[in-house]
């Protein structure tokens, strides 16, 4: 062998197999938390989605139905696994409040309350 051989290690090039499998490692852990935070991100669109669609179905049942129609017990445009309620708060004369209850999931309720009058014609 040569003398200089033993004084000057040969020149690396590139990574060794600990050091590739660590960043191989890291990368994977890595990507793993981004794809966890994308699938909640995409969980939290998709419930505010379907909240605001429920709002949505709920206005328009109110604001389309008349008086005569409010005791209908479906709402067009309501998914299947959501919930619908109706009940009257407080009655004051001729006004009655009703209430109104469109659940898409259960701790995440929309409801709204409206207060109708019968009109009677006199006065």
């Amino acid at each position: 062998m040569k003398r200089g051989d033993q004084c000057h290690p040969r020149n690396q090039q590139g990574f060794s197999l600990p050091e590739a499998l660590i960043a191989a490692l890291f990368f994977s852990v890595s990507l793993l938390g981004v794809l966890q935070y994308h699938q909640a991100l995409l969980k939290g669109f998709s419930s505010l989605w379907q909240q605001r669609q429920a709002w949505s179905v709920l206005h328009q049942h109110i604001d389309s139905a008349g008086e005569d129609r409010l005791d209908r017990p479906f709402i067009s445009g309501m998914k299947p696994n959501w919930l619908y309620r109706q009940s009257i708060g407080r009655t004051e004369g001729e006004c009655a409040e009703l209430r109104f209850t469109l659940a898409v999931r259960e701790n995440q309720p929309a409801k709204l309350a409206r207060w109708f009058c019968s009109t009677n014609g006199s006065g």
